[in-house]
């Protein structure tokens, strides 16, 4: 019998062109556990995908990997959409990935990004809208669970920072069934007591599952409500939620956010003794300068010569105030001069003249002046002022 004896590469070229034809194989979503993850220079990833009953190698180019939002790593659970390929060089059967996504995160994802839009197209994004956080708080507040490790992280940063800085813990569930409302309730309580100056709401990192209750939109809406500041602190750096969009600020963890919130007492105290020693400085400088000045002020001469000085003040003031009383002397005799003017043309007007010119004025009873017969009758009685009194006469006869 004739043997038929072909090539490595020829079997490793058939066997390629045959998986290329397989229309299944040539866009499939497979489910399993990340293994072996290498990112490579190159931004390439290579991993393993595996399940209980079996295990296959994939790539990811790094023009597709450049659009993970998160990074692959050792037992993540993905979801990878890819094509089945034999590598031919080397008779590898693997999966040449195009998209992946953490496990549960389709149908949560798209809730988030209706959400996201939602709160994004009322405007609870808005930058208008950021209160600034204190650069330096009297007393911090924390939402977050009483027994995770995200307390444990903030407590450590801040006692580490400023362990006289008074924290308030509100306790709350971090995910499950009650941890929504915990947390509504926390920020509403922190707001009512006003006993912070800031507020932490986090939790460690976690699924997409775990981190849930900080998608919710009751959660989104109190921290947009919030009069007092809030730092967002969830998951790890590469975890995003709605609470970091709504919030005042987002800290990539826990730790982070006790690094922003908590002022570091150690270059507080240095900052403030160097702007006591820069004080110091420039109000040194500004008596040295002021010293200078005035030494240079009493040099002049008339500090050094200050008698013959006020002596010559003094006769210059003499002489002005010889000059003033001669002004003053000089407008008094004109202002007489002037008022004897006016005396005298008051008194050629005077009626009391007429009256020495043997003229008289005539008066009824009640002051009125008598200037008509018409004004009285016969018998009534009416008074005559001459020069020297007044004379009581009665109308005798009208003619």
């Amino acid at each position: 019998m004739k043997r038929k004896i072909v090539a490595v590469s020829e079997i490793n070229r058939y066997v390629s062109r045959l998986l290329e034809e397989d229309y299944l194989l040539s866009d499939v979503w497979l489910s399993g556990e990340v293994s072996n993850c290498k990112y490579h220079q190159s931004g390439h990833i290579y991993f393993t995908i595996k399940d209980p009953f079996g295990s296959l190698s994939a790539v990811m180019f790094s023009k597709d990997a450049a659009t993970l939002d998160f990074v692959l790593k050792e037992g993540l659970k993905v979801y990878v959409r890819g094509r089945l390929a034999l590598y031919e060089k080397t008779g590898q059967f693997q999966c040449y990935v195009w998209e992946i996504e953490k496990q549960g995160q389709g149908t949560l994802y798209e809730q988030f990004e209706r959400l996201k839009k939602q709160l994004s197209d009322e405007g609870l994004f808005d930058p208008h809208y950021k209160k600034a956080i204190p650069t330096y708080p009297s007393k911090v507040g924390i939402i977050t669970s009483a027994t995770g490790a995200a307390i444990q992280d903030i407590l450590q940063v801040s006692r580490r920072r400023n362990n006289a800085m008074p924290l308030y813990i509100y306790p709350t569930h971090v995910q499950g069934e009650y941890a929504v409302s915990e947390i509504v309730e926390a920020i509403e309580r922190a707001n009512c007591e006003q006993l912070v100056d800031v507020l932490i709401v986090g939790r460690g990192g976690g699924s997409i599952e775990d981190l849930w209750c900080f998608n919710d939109e009751r959660v989104a809406r109190a921290i947009f409500a919030s009069q007092i500041p809030i730092v967002s602190a969830v998951g790890h750096e590469v975890d995003f939620t709605i609470s970091d969009f709504v919030s005042d600020m987002r800290a990539p963890t826990p730790s982070a956010a006790a690094e922003l919130v908590v002022p570091d007492k150690e270059a507080y105290l240095l900052k403030l003794e160097r702007s006591r020693s820069l004080l110091k400085h420039h109000v040194e400088k500004h008596l040295q300068d002021e010293t200078r000045r005035l030494e240079h002020l009493l040099s002049r001469p008339v500090y050094k010569h200050k008698e013959k000085y006020f002596a010559d003040l003094k006769i210059t003031l003499d002489y002005k105030v010889e000059a003033l009383n001669h002004n003053f002397e000089k407008q008094l005799a004109l202002a007489g001069t002037t008022l004897n003017t006016r005396i005298g043309q008051l008194e050629k007007l005077s009626p009391l003249l007429t009256l020495k010119r043997g003229y008289s004025f005539t008066t009824t009873t009640n002051g009125q002046v008598l200037t008509s017969t018409s004004q009285v009758e016969v018998g009534d009685c009416v008074q005559v002022e001459v020069t020297d009194g007044v004379l009581l006469a009665k109308v005798e006869k009208k003619g």
